[in-house]
Formats: structure tokens, sequence, C-alpha cells
């Protein structure tokens, strides 16, 4: 209830003064590029596109909105940002005031956070608007009896949607709705080229002594953290690279105590070699570490859906993940395409890993298919980037 009460806080007293600071901020400065995301995680969908707008448009000022504090709290410091600020709430007189002062030249929105009084301005001030990794199905409240105001906001005031899977456009086409484009995933060049990167750290260098290690990342309390674990005991031998989604020192505390003394904290700085377990509790590194893997399990799939696991799979690696995909299609396609695997407890788990470390030649192929299947998804963010200069 605290933590409820606190993001409630920060909602109100973010927005307190907010048209005073947007005005003066914004007044003379011209090719303002509005950006608008529900949260922080919804934003790395558009990074890559935004990143190749910059280099052909060296002109232009990013602004982003949230909605949340979750996004406004990690963006708001970052550089990449020339204005961060919440989203006004939705209203006629909002979007006007909002909209007088931005005069944005092109306006993106991130996945979702559709806000009608916005976008029929936007509409009428002939502001091209787009979506950048648009997913829709069927059973979503906008293609229900009172979703017509949406629907007319997504065939009249976007310029293009551009979706990611061939469902979600068979659903707006469904629909009557036929200014989308089927692109793919803008993330895939991201990670792509994150993977190429020539990065290393001297912390894991260390603790793992030049061998390939598991990679658990974002592992979540309760099924991951346990399967994880079982893991662990089964091998004793080997290395454990244990990345958790929340690192507050309760959950890295719990974590610790459930593989029994045999871990390591990385933000201790010198790490014993011999201990089996490396526990990073530092948020950013994440998409980085993967490449000290052979192979990697990606946490959250027993609890709605798995988080990125197109991270791990571009440095061509097998991926595995629990059996909830929620609306991350990668997943299955993965699982087609030899490259991800879906694993329902513990005893799959190990089954896998011994698979694999058993017969170097399945693990090659996997890994092998887990990078094809991020080069062949490429290119997607140029290709947006292209079409709405």
């Amino acid at each position: 209830m605290a933590l409820l009460s606190e993001k409630t806080r920060k909602f109100f007293e973010g927005r307190r003064g907010l048209r005073a600071r947007v005005e003066a901020d914004c007044a003379g400065v011209d090719n303002i590029v509005w950006v608008h995301s529900p949260s922080y995680g919804e934003l790395e969908e558009v990074r890559p596109v935004l990143s190749v707008m910059r280099k052909i448009h060296p002109e232009y000022k990013f602004l982003f909105t949230f909605f949340s504090p979750s996004g406004y709290e990690h963006l708001k410091d970052d550089p990449a940002a020339d204005f961060v600020y919440y989203m006004p709430l939705d209203t006629p007189w909002n979007a006007k005031w909002f909209l007088s002062a931005v005069r944005p030249v092109k306006m993106i929105i991130c996945i979702a956070d559709f806000w009608p009084s916005f976008l029929r301005e936007q509409h009428r001030r002939g502001i091209e608007t787009y979506l950048v990794s648009g997913r829709f199905n069927a059973e979503m409240s906008y293609f229900g009896t009172f979703g017509k105001p949406f629907r007319y906001c997504f065939k009249h005031c976007f310029t293009k949607l551009f979706v990611n899977t061939p469902e979600s456009a068979e659903v707006l086409e469904a629909n009557g709705i036929d200014n989308f484009v089927l692109t793919g995933d803008p993330r895939m060049d991201r990670v792509l080229a994150l993977a190429s990167e020539d990065w290393n750290d001297p912390v894991v260098d260390a603790w793992a002594g030049g061998r390939k290690v598991f990679v658990a990342g974002s592992t979540l309390p309760g099924e991951d953290a346990a399967l994880v674990c079982e893991l662990a005991n089964m091998h004793p031998a080997d290395k454990f690279l244990v990345v958790p989604h929340e690192v507050g020192e309760a959950e890295v505390a719990q974590l610790r105590a459930l593989f029994e003394g045999r871990t390591a904290l990385y933000t201790d700085g010198t790490v014993d070699d011999g201990a089996q377990v490396l526990i990073v509790n530092k948020v950013g590194l994440l998409s980085r570490l993967y490449r000290y893997g052979f192979m990697a399990y990606v946490g959250a799939g027993f609890d709605g859906a798995p988080h990125s696991i197109i991270e791990p799979a571009a440095y061509g690696i097998p991926v595995c993940y629990g059996p909830e995909f929620g609306p991350v299609w990668h997943c299955s396609r993965m699982i087609d395409a030899g490259a991800g695997f879906c694993v329902h407890d513990a005893v799959e788990l190990c089954s896998l890993y011994d698979e694999m470390l058993s017969s170097p030649s399945r693990l090659a192929s996997a890994g092998d298919a887990a990078r094809r299947y991020c080069e062949d998804g490429g290119g997607v963010a140029e290709k947006i980037a292209k079409i709405i200069d």
C-alpha cells in the first residue's frame, strides 16, 4: 500500500506546474519530435528507431512523455532525451495547450497508450502521428462494443501503425483499419548492436575465469528462483550468473539464502572466483552480461510473460523460459526455430541443461538458430525510420 501511495504522490506532484515548465522549455525550440511511452520498458522498443532518426535529422529535438512515474524517473536524466515530462491528463483543454506549446513536427507512440483527446487534436492540426511496435488482438476492448472512439483514432488519426506480427495486421484489417505496415520487431537492431559490442566486465571476468556460464536473467522470487536453484544444486561444479529482476536488499538476501551461502555479490567488487553463483545486484547490465553464457534462462515466464528473450538469443545461445507467454510473440516463434525452449518445472530445465551439455553439436545448433532468428529479424528500425521520414 505504501508503494501505491508513493506512486500516486509522484503521479500528481509530477504534474504540478507542468504547463509552465513545458511552455518555458519549448519556447522558441523548433523540430520537436514527441515520443510517448506507457513506461520505461516499452520505450526500449522504439529506441533503435529514434537512433536512426537522429542520424538522418540531427536537428530533431526529442521530447518524451510518460503517464506513469516509472518511465519518468528512469529517463529524466538520460542524455538521449532533450525534454522529459509527465503526460498531461487526456482532456481537450490539455491537448490544445500542450500541442500549442510543443508544436511537434511528428509524434510517436510506443506499443500502446492511446489518448483520444490528444489524437483528435493532433489530427485536426495535421501532425504526423505514428505507432511503433503496435500489438493487437481481437479480444481487446478497442474492437468491442465501446471501442468505436479508438477505432476512429486508429483509422483517421495515425499516419501509420507499425505492427510486429501478421496476427496484429489481421485484426486491424478485419476492423476496417488499413493504414498499417507489418514490420517486425525494431528491438532486433538494438540487441544485435549490443551483442556486437566489444565489452567485458572485470568483476564477471574474474569470477568466471574464462569459462562460459549459465545465465539466469530477470528472475523473479518464487518459481524462477526455485528452478535455477535446483539446477545449481544438481550441478555443483558449474557456475551460474543470476541477474534478478528486483535488486533490493530484501530480495537479494532472500535469493542468497536460497543458494545457501554459495553466492557472491556483484557490488562487492572483489569476487571470490570459487563462488558457484554470482548475483548481479545492479540494474542496467543484463543485456550485455548474456555474452558470458553458453545458455540462458529468462524469468517471468511463470508470472505472465517472459522478459526480453531476444537479448540472449542475439549472442547465439539457446534460451529457455516458463510456459506463460502472454503477449511475447517471440516465445512460440523461437521454439519453432529451434532457438527457444519452454520449461514447465525444474525437471524439464535440468533435463534440457544436461542434453545441451552432453551434446556440443546440439548446443551449437540451438545457438546458431538463436543468432539466425535475430539476424533474420534485423533491419526493422531503419525501415520504420525511413517511412517516418
